[in-house]
């Protein structure tokens, strides 16, 4: 069963990276890239979730019969002092996320160039589906993929091999980015273990990257630059 489980978690995460590689010039992780530009091809992007929900959440719960609903919530109700300390630190992920969208330059300053506000239930859409996305990704990673190394080879060895794969999911994205992998992931695998389920991970992942795409979109729509569609 052990080998069985690493042949299909290879398999899915192998998908995810020829997925990855195919769409490397497209920009197409998120709607406003690191240079403030606004992705052309929008849709192309929901598209992209919708896949990365089928490899990374979908067809490893199908096949593996995985217990989803244990995995998320774990076996026992956290220490209250833990909740307080996670809580704490989801304010500074939410503030460095606010931080972070603040600091980068909007392409719609340019003199001359007129930018289009996408229509509000796209932008609806996006969120919703990059959540979910979101959701199948954390599982897949700090859930299914996990748990499933530390059975196998230990709680360190496990953080070690997440890590990586993370990062190296991350290969045709920017240098900046790729390193920020490996504190974030770290820390994802800390709570996932301390509290022994997945969904502190998951909302912190979800919480920080919504709080950016969010915070960057709105400064993107007050430009003067901007009209609507």
């Amino acid at each position: 069963m052990q080998t069985s489980s690493l042949i299909f978690y290879s398999f899915c995460y192998f998908m995810m990276i020829i997925q990855m590689w195919l769409n490397k010039d497209a920009g197409n992780c998120r709607l406003i890239n690191e240079h403030g530009e606004i992705d052309n091809r929008p849709i192309n992007i929901i598209c992209n979730f919708l896949i990365g929900i089928f490899w990374m959440g979908i067809l490893p719960v199908i096949f593996l019969d995985l217990p989803v609903l244990k995995i998320f919530t774990g076996t026992k109700f956290p220490a209250s002092y833990l909740l307080f300390i996670y809580m704490l630190l989801l304010l500074l992920i939410a503030l460095l996320a606010i931080k972070y969208s603040s600091g980068v330059k909007l392409q719609p300053t340019i003199a001359g160039k007129v930018y289009k506000r996408l229509p509000v239930f796209f932008i609806t859409c996006y969120f919703i589906v990059r959540t979910a996305f979101l959701f199948a990704y954390e599982m897949f990673f700090r859930g299914f993929l996990l748990f499933y190394c530390i059975d196998v080879m230990g709680v360190t060895i496990a953080i070690i091999v997440n890590t990586l794969l993370h990062m190296f999911l991350h290969l045709y994205n920017s240098k900046k980015e790729m390193l920020a992998c490996i504190p974030f992931s770290v820390l994802a695998c800390w709570l996932s273990i301390i509290f022994g389920a997945a969904w502190p991970a998951i909302i912190l992942h979800i919480t920080f990257s919504n709080v950016y795409e969010v915070n960057l979109y709105r400064s993107y729509c007050s430009s003067p630059k901007i009209i609507h569609v």
